[in-house]
This record gives structure tokens, C-alpha cells and sequence, in this order.
């Protein structure tokens, strides 16, 4: 019981981002870019909290869409951030025929899906265009420090949240396969890899300003 009233807190202060997105005038344009990410997981959040009472939906249907449309959105975020649509186009193509490809051997009644290869090529594209940031930030040698630009914060949650949810995918098996460890902690563990995404946004998304940065 206490789990799912963690979970469900979790899923509620998703759509906090959006809101303070929607009431702040003066978002700057790094948020912007964020926006498709932020619309999806404000949506996430509220059917995993009401829609499959409501709608009766099947969790599975809903976890494949939802896996598909926040790569996209990660990757609209870091295409418009480094402004490399060659790059960034073959990672759409090639996401989208792995998961076409993974999607045709599923069905809701079989007992899992293979997600290991959708986690690596998430994880690969946060962990690739965070390096190319960075490497362009050091590059210009600019006097705006990290902590002044609002798009190393975002950056960074990403960093953190997708190879922490990475580990902890690699780790399952073993953690499955040990009668000690339940399969709850699996799922805690990512939960709170997904509050650490949701208070950064909620933070930097209420700091952005377009004064920070020119």
C-alpha cells in the first residue's frame, strides 16, 4: 500500500511541469524544445493514475505507446538543442525499425517483451547527444557558467534517469532470479529515478527564464 501511494505521488507531480510551463510566460527556449516531453509526461502520469479505470485499457497496449513517443520526444529535444538533423534523423529511422521489428513478434498475452534493445538505443542517444553538448559548450569557451544555463539541468536528468533505469533493466534478470529481492524494489528503484526527472523539471522549468541565457 505505501508503494502505490509512492507510485501514484510520483505520477501526480508529473504534470507539475506542464503547469508551471503553461502559467510562465517567459519560458525560454531550451523549455520549448522540452514541451513534447513534458505534454507526455503529464499525460503519462494521469492514465497511469485514472485511465485504466476509466478506459479499461490494457497496461501493455499503453506502455508500448508510451516507450515509442518518449524516444521521439527525447530526440526532438536534443535535435532542436544541437541542431544536427542528419544525426538525429538516422536515429529516428533506426529506432523505428527496431521497434517495428520487436513490435511484430508481441502480443498482449505473451508474458513480456523484449525492451533491452529499445533501453540501449534510448539510453545511447541521451548518453550521445549529452556528450556533444557538452562538448559544444567547452568548445565556445562562453562566460555563462552550467549552473546558469538551463539546459544542463535538463541534460543532466536525462542523464541520470536513463542510464539509472538502465542499470537497473541490466540488473534484473539477477534480481528476478533471486527468491530474496521482491520484484516491488525492482520497481521502486525506477520509481525513484522518475521522481528525481520530475523535481528537476518541476525546479528548472520554474527557474527558466530567457534572461538566463542569450
Amino acid at each position: 500500500m505505501e508503494h502505490l501511494t509512492f507510485v501514484n505521488f510520483v505520477c501526480l507531480i508529473g504534470v507539475i511541469p506542464l503547469i508551471i510551463f503553461l502559467f510562465n510566460k517567459r519560458n525560454n527556449l531550451e523549455t520549448k524544445y522540452l514541451l513534447p516531453f513534458i505534454v507526455l509526461m503529464a499525460f503519462g502520469g494521469l492514465y497511469e493514475l485514472f485511465g485504466y479505470s476509466l478506459f479499461k485499457g490494457s497496461t501493455k497496449f499503453w506502455f508500448r505507446i508510451y516507450t515509442l513517443l518518449e524516444f521521439y520526444t527525447v530526440l526532438y529535444f536534443y535535435g532542436k538543442l544541437l541542431k544536427n538533423n542528419l544525426l538525429y534523423i538516422g536515429f529516428g529511422v533506426i529506432y523505428f525499425l527496431l521497434y517495428f521489428y520487436l513490435i511484430l513478434d508481441w502480443s498482449p498475452s505473451k508474458k513480456g517483451f523484449d525492451d533491452l534493445p529499445l533501453t540501449i538505443a534510448v539510453t545511447l542517444l541521451v548518453i550521445v547527444s549529452s556528450f556533444l553538448w557538452f562538448l559544444n559548450v567547452f568548445k565556445k569557451i562562453e562566460d555563462v557558467p552550467l549552473y546558469m544555463r538551463t539546459s544542463f539541468y535538463y541534460i543532466s536528468s536525462f542523464l541520470i534517469y536513463f542510464t539509472g533505469t538502465f542499470l537497473v533493466f541490466i540488473m534484473g534478470d539477477y534480481m528476478f532470479l533471486d527468491d530474496s529481492i521482491s520484484r516491488d524494489k525492482f520497481w521502486i528503484i525506477i520509481v525513484i529515478f522518475g521522481l528525481f526527472l520530475r523535481l528537476t523539471l518541476i525546479f528548472t522549468v520554474w527557474k527558466a527564464r530567457v534572461k538566463l541565457e542569450h
